[in-house]
């Protein structure tokens, strides 16, 4: 059992998807008891065992709709048919996805970062703030944000790998710094990628990438101008706009184009 949990906790530690399995109750002839475990991993590899055969393929099965779904489930299974074993016992399994916190990489600190940041902090999101200003970086006024990073935004957002547990925000000092971020990730696969601006200023940048070889199917994915319309004016009331979206997709309720928020001009 201590073996279980260590293992669960050095994934954890590591960033990577798994689900632990547990038998809660069984009944007549099974090959494991309540109490036995297995940790089920993002590609379907196993640690331990709950009996194998067609019994543990339909555990892989349902983890991984677990672990797709982000929610624990609990199932019961019948050890014959269409699992063709012959116990012919009944086994209850609890399901739990263990996943990594989502994280959230802002690009830019100014006023709508200042609110939006603690706020998905308080919202169980890692965040990450990345600016070159030293100057917006150095004022303090960033406190509860996560982790801050003084690097040139373009060749931050140049290095970051694809990860579907990501969301980014680009709320940069203007135009020009907001192509060159959105240019390096667009391509790239992310839970979610938006971007504030005005419907003219959305529609110019595309066009530009476009021209730059950039695929019409990776700016699809773009949302923006971003947040939901819900009359925000203040950085506070647009970071909360902007959190709502991100709270949206991550519940798979996905974003409502009739439901933005435009950069007033």
């Amino acid at each position: 059992m201590e073996d279980v949990y260590r293992m669960l906790a050095e994934i954890k530690n590591q960033g990577v998807q798994a689900a632990l399995a547990i038998v809660v109750r069984t009944e007549g002839s099974t090959p494991r008891k309540a109490g036995a475990k297995m940790i089920i991993m993002g590609d379907g590899s196993l640690h331990g065992t709950l009996g194998g055969g067609g019994l543990e393929q339909k555990v892989i099965e349902e983890s991984l709709q677990a672990l797709k779904e982000g929610n624990p489930k609990l199932t019961t299974l019948t050890l014959g048919g269409d699992l063709d074993m012959m116990c012919g016992g009944e086994m209850e399994i609890y399901i739990e996805p263990v996943i990594r916190p989502d994280k959230l990489i802002i690009f830019g600190a100014g006023h709508i970062t200042k609110a939006l940041a603690p706020l998905m902090q308080s919202l169980g999101f890692c965040v990450t703030v990345v600016d070159d200003n030293q100057k917006v970086l150095g004022e303090g006024g960033l406190p509860d944000s996560g982790e801050i990073v003084s690097e040139h935004m373009e060749s931050y957002a140049e290095r970051l790998a694809p990860d579907p547990n990501t969301y980014i925000v680009i709320l940069t000092r203007g135009y020009t710094r907001d192509k060159a971020v959105l240019e390096q990730i667009i391509s790239k696969d992310f839970r979610y990628v938006g971007m504030v601006g005005s419907g003219k200023k959305i529609e110019t940048i595309k066009k530009d990438l476009i021209s730059k070889g950039v695929g019409e199917e990776h700016l699809s994915k773009l949302s923006a101008p971003i947040g939901l319309n819900i009359g925000a004016e203040t950085p506070g009331e647009i970071a909360l706009s902007i959190a709502g979206e991100m709270i949206s997709v991550k519940r798979g309720k996905g974003v409502n184009p009739h439901l933005i928020l435009e950069e007033k001009p």
